[in-house]
């Protein structure tokens, strides 16, 4: 069962059936669910409301950024780390198992792109902030070798067992740079000291960019240091969302207007992609 939602074709709104879910870390599972009129529909950096069709607790969906989405197969993947009720019940769904899920959502990284591609581009994920890489990743990947920018994820964790689809990534092809704070897995520290490495000083910052998303005090330190060096960053917020569409604005944030002025955006329909130097970080 299906319709679009509101009148808007490129939404779809039905039910879809569990195919796999299964831990990929102590902390996250990933979901995979077969919804043909979604896949065909999302597009890097959006994102899925999920709910689940038997109960009425908890009463909302919940917003998870589209890890993979296959058009073929009709095949969708969420990655999620259990940290509430819902994420809990979600997790004990299992194959054959319905779900309820609208979308795509929001702009995704497409408000991101430039006419003409970065030469040197950092996707920086803390946390769950992988998940909406992997999808931008196949596409980039699957350009020529000479239209490629030179890309790659760096991620970052509080130690080694808080990494994800790590292996993902690598079978994809992608070059993965991992940074933990207590050093038990790549270089010891934040993501944000793997940075300077990947843009030197002398490299052009006209030629560079920085796409971000992971928990707020890491999109801030992103910020500050893309800030300084001039290299235009775009950050994928993970604000708490309630509708998923724009009706509740539970999920505002500041954002600074042409003339200089304080609006409020919402994260749901207005990103959850922003331009950094437009949101207010303090």
């Amino acid at each position: 069962m299906s319709d679009c939602v509101a009148g808007r074709k490129e939404l779809w709104a039905g039910y879809g059936t569990v195919l796999g879910n299964r831990a990929v870390s102590k902390y996250v599972r990933k979901m995979t669910i077969v919804a043909p009129e979604f896949a065909e529909r999302v597009k890097p950096g959006q994102f899925v409301m999920l709910r689940l069709t038997e109960g009425s607790d908890p009463v909302l969906g919940r917003p998870f950024a589209v890890f993979d989405a296959d058009p073929l197969s009709g095949n969708v993947d969420v990655v999620y780390a259990v940290v509430g009720k819902g994420t809990r019940r979600l997790a004990h769904l299992r194959v054959g198992d319905s779900l309820s899920l609208w979308g795509p959502l929001g702009n995704g990284w497409s408000v991101a792109r430039r006419e003409k591609l970065p030469k040197r581009l950092a996707l920086v994920a803390g946390g769950v902030g992988h998940a909406p890489f992997y999808l931008l990743l196949k596409e980039i990947l699957a350009l020529p070798a000479d239209q490629r920018p030179e890309t790659t994820l760096l991620y970052g964790a509080r130690t080694m067992a808080r990494f994800s689809c790590i292996t993902d990534f690598h079978t994809l092809g992608a070059n993965v740079r991992l940074a933990t704070e207590d050093g038990t897995f790549g270089t010891k520290g934040f993501v944000t000291d793997l940075l300077p490495e990947f843009f030197p000083e002398d490299a052009p910052s006209e030629e560079s960019q920085i796409l971000a998303c992971g928990p707020q005090p890491m999109l801030r330190a992103v910020a500050k240091w893309s800030a300084q060096r001039n290299i235009e960053c775009w950050t994928s917020l993970e604000s708490p969302m309630a509708c998923g569409m724009g009706i509740c604005f539970s999920c505002v944030v500041d954002w600074k207007k042409d003339d200089g002025t304080w609006d409020y955006k919402r994260t749901c329909v207005d990103g959850p992609v922003f331009d950094a130097a437009r949101l207010k970080w303090d």
